[in-house]
Order: structure tokens, then sequence, then C-alpha cells
């Protein structure tokens, strides 16, 4: 009996020290780090049409360097994809992110404002082409070039100018 006992009290601390090692990680472990990605912009590197296999490539390439991303569409995305509206959650699971990382503008809202205040909001770097220059006086932030990644194509492949450090914001 008293042998069971012992077990009970040491099988109960050894989960509270489980439990408080997982806590203690929860607490001080690496928060996510984002890129925000201009999906209206990034869809149009490769070739004249909009078309999705660029972006999970621009998705596919951040993971890689440690980035989760959270994408902006305007409104009329659908209509550049095909032939109707289509909506933050259809956008995600074609994707195949949560639909909390992808948006689309209201329609009459521009999304440039909304994802440079996402961007502003995690302090995350900026994935387009895009230079906002209508928008460098309310977020002066975008005259700093290194919270921009750019993208160009080289031959079949899409490169991204990530630079050392560029997630430390």
């Amino acid at each position: 009996m008293v042998e069971y006992d012992v077990f009970i009290s040491f099988g109960i601390a050894v989960f509270a020290i489980l439990i408080f090692v997982f806590c203690i990680a929860r607490l001080f472990g690496r928060k996510p780090q984002y890129a925000v990605l201009d999906g209206s912009n990034v869809m149009h590197w490769v070739g004249d049409e909009a078309r999705l296999d660029t972006l999970r490539t621009v998705i596919a390439q951040l993971e890689e360097v440690g980035l989760l991303s959270v994408i902006w569409f305007d409104a009329n995305v659908g209509y550049k994809l095909g032939d109707r509206y289509v909506g933050p959650e259809a956008l995600a699971n074609a994707l195949k992110l949560p639909h909390s990382q992808v948006h689309v503008a209201p329609k009459g809202t521009p999304a440039d404002p909304l994802l440079l205040a996402t961007a502003r909001k995690l302090r995350a770097p900026i994935v387009s082409n895009d230079r906002f220059r209508d928008w460098q006086e309310e977020f002066p932030e975008l005259r700093d070039a290194a919270y921009m990644i750019r993208g160009r194509i080289q031959g079949d492949l899409i490169s991204l100018d990530v630079r050392e450090g560029l997630t430390a914001r």
C-alpha cells in the first residue's frame, strides 16, 4: 500500500514538473514571425495573368526562411482569377492556409492601407513589387528599403530579396 502511495505521489510530482516546463516554454517561446503579402501584386509576377501558383511558390519560399504569410487581396481578386467574387475562405482553402491569414479588402476599399496597417501591427516585412508611393506619408516606414521584400523572375524561378535580419523589427 505504501509503495502505491509513493508511486502516485511520484507521478503527480512528475506531472506537475512537466506542466511547469510546458508553461515556461510557452511563456518564453519564440513568437511566430510574419511577412505580409500583397496578393494582388504577387499573383501577377509570372506571366500576364493572375496565378495562385505564383503565390504558393512565394509562400513556400517564405516558410523556408521561417516567415508565415498573411495575405491581402483587392476585392476584385475573383474576377482576376475567374469570373466571380471569391472570398477569403475560398482563397485560404486554395492556398492551404488558415483562414485567419488570408484577407480580401471590402468592395470599394483599396487593400493597400489594410495590408500596410497589418504589416505595421505585426512588425512584418511586406512582399510586393508595389512602391506604395500614395501611402508613404501615412506609412513612413515604406521609405526604408529593408522593410520590403521584392521579387523577380529568373527563368522559371521566383527570387525573393530576403535580407538577413529583416524579420527583427
